[in-house]
C-alpha cells in the first residue's frame, strides 16, 4: 500500500508576488503577518519605495490554542521565506474582540489589565498595547501567549512589533482618506469581513470613532452602520460612507445600505502603497488590514 501524504492543517487561498520581489533584499523589506481565529495573512512592503511585493492568505484548520500553533508551524515548515531571519522589520497583527481604545491622557501602562477587564474577559492571555502618537490614544489588547512566545522565538533576531487589527484599520483609514479627496467633513469607512464589520470615522486627522461588530444578516449590517452615524450625529443623506472588504455592489448588504445612505461608495486601491497590475482592486480592498500594518510601524 502506498504511503499517504499527511493532511495539511492550512489551506492556501491567495498568493500574489511581484516579479521584482528579491529574496536577497529581505533586509530592505517589512514583513506583516495578520492572524485571527482561523485566518493567516502575509504581506511584504518595501518601505523605501512603498511598493507592495507580496500578498498571501491562508485558512487555518483550527482557530485557537495548541492546534492553531501546530497549523502555523506546519505552514512555516512549508514556507522557507517566512522563517527568514533578515527582514528589516516584522509586525504581527492580531484580530480578536479583546481590545479597547484609551485616550492618551487617561493611559497608564500599569493599568492595562484594568482597561481590558472592564470590557472583556482576559483569562490567561498576554496583554499588549500600541500607542497612536498622532491620534493621542492607545489600543490595549489581549493575545494568546502561545502565539506571542512562538513568534518572538521565531524572529528573535528581529524586533517583533505586535499590534491589534484595530490599530491597522485606524491608521489605514486615516491614510486612505488623506490620499483620496481630503475633506473637512467627517467620513465613515466600513471594513467588511464574513462575520464582522469594522466602522471607523475620521474628521481631518482626528479619530471620531472605531468599533468592531459581529453581524449575522444584512439587516444587522445596516443597523450597525446607521446607529453609529446616529451616535456621531452624521446625516446618512449627506455624509459619505466608504465600504471596503468583502462586499460588492451586487451584494444584498450593499443594495440595502444604498437605500438609506446617499453617498455610499466602494473603496479603491490603498493610496499609501504602490501595486503592479497583478494586484487587482478586489484583492486589495479585502486585505486592507494586513496592507496597513506597516503604517503602524511608521506611526510609532
Amino acid at each position: 500500500m502506498a504511503d499517504t501524504l499527511p493532511s495539511k492543517n492550512y489551506q492556501n487561498l491567495l498568493a500574489v508576488k511581484d516579479k521584482r520581489f528579491n529574496v536577497a533584499a529581505l533586509s530592505q523589506y517589512h514583513l506583516s503577518i495578520y492572524i485571527s481565529d482561523a485566518s493567516f495573512k502575509v504581506s511584504c512592503v518595501n518601505p523605501t519605495t512603498t511598493q507592495c511585493l507580496l500578498l498571501e492568505t491562508y485558512s487555518l484548520a483550527y482557530g485557537r490554542g495548541q492546534r492553531r500553533m501546530q497549523a502555523i508551524e506546519q505552514l512555516y515548515q512549508d514556507h522557507p521565506l517566512l522563517v527568514a531571519r533578515n527582514w528589516s522589520a516584522v509586525t504581527l497583527c492580531i484580530g480578536n474582540q479583546q481590545y479597547t481604545l484609551i485616550p492618551k491622557k487617561f493611559f497608564q501602562q500599569r493599568k492595562l489589565a484594568d482597561y481590558l477587564d472592564f470590557t472583556c474577559p482576559i483569562g490567561s492571555n498576554t496583554i499588549k498595547h500600541f500607542t497612536h502618537s498622532s491620534l493621542n490614544l492607545a489600543v490595549v489588547f489581549a493575545m494568546d501567549p502561545l502565539l506571542l512566545n512562538w513568534f518572538q522565538g521565531t524572529y528573535e533576531q528581529i524586533q517583533l512589533h505586535t499590534i491589534h487589527q484595530a490599530s491597522s484599520l485606524i491608521e489605514g483609514t486615516l491614510s486612505y482618506l488623506r490620499g483620496n479627496r481630503p475633506s473637512l467633513l467627517p467620513k465613515v469607512m466600513v471594513f467588511v469581513e464574513a462575520k464582522h464589520i469594522h466602522i471607523t470615522s475620521i474628521q481631518k486627522s482626528k479619530l471620531l470613532y472605531y468599533n468592531r461588530f459581529e453581524y449575522t444578516s444584512s439587516d444587522e449590517f445596516l443597523h450597525y452602520m446607521l446607529i453609529v452615524m446616529h451616535t456621531l450625529q452624521l446625516d446618512p443623506s449627506f455624509h459619505e460612507v466608504i465600504l471596503g472588504g468583502s462586499i460588492s455592489k451586487g451584494s444584498i448588504a450593499y443594495r440595502k445600505a444604498r437605500n438609506y445612505i446617499r453617498k455610499l461608495t466602494l473603496s479603491g486601491r490603498p493610496p499609501y502603497l504602490k501595486f503592479r497590475s497583478i494586484f487587482n482592486k478586489e484583492i486589495l480592498t479585502t486585505h486592507l488590514d494586513v496592507l496597513s500594518t506597516n503604517l503602524c510601524h511608521q506611526a510609532r
